[in-house]
């Protein structure tokens, strides 16, 4: 089995005991990680969003309100962009907790940066889902783990593009 396979699986295991494997939750959850893994990306991944979604991180204390669709444009490019700018890039989902009004997911991405700087940033997504859609996200983790990946892109021209 090839990596991305074995992180297919890995995946695909972790949500299929939570729920039945054909509820809406359960479909956008596994379409949801499937992107954000990048193991296998959703090429209509913004259809998994709410028209407009809040989303908050604990470092901003800030709750901001962003079209559905731009946000999970924006999130792709984001995910991508720290592939390319971490080498030996892995981020590996450790848990999924899915709930019959969305799920938490729990992952921690980590490699170099070009200038020899280890990266590990774990993280936790507490995401709502209402009526098949992602409504909220809330983003659970350090910002100072995230510094050294923020300011490489940034000097790549990515941060947040």
């Amino acid at each position: 089995m090839t990596d991305e396979q074995q992180t297919v699986h890995k995946v695909v295991s972790l949500l299929t005991p939570s729920m039945a494997a054909g509820s809406p939750v359960h479909q956008v959850v596994t379409r949801f990680v499937q992107t954000y893994s990048l193991t296998r990306v959703d090429p209509d991944f913004h259809e998994l969003f709410a028209e407009n979604v809040e989303v908050w991180h604990s470092f901003d204390h800030e709750t901001v309100s962003l079209p559905g669709g731009e946000f999970a444009g924006a999130m792709v490019r984001m995910l991508r962009a720290t592939k390319d700018v971490i080498h030996g890039h892995c981020d590996r989902i450790r848990s999924v907790m899915v709930d019959h009004d969305g799920f938490a997911l729990a992952a921690t991405a980590s490699g170099e940066l070009d200038d020899g700087t280890p990266v590990r940033i774990s993280r936790c997504l507490l995401v709502t889902i209402c009526e098949g859609r992602i409504t909220r996200i809330d983003e659970f983790g350090d910002h100072q783990q995230r510094t050294p990946l923020d300011e490489a892109l940034r000097a790549a021209g990515r941060f947040r593009s």
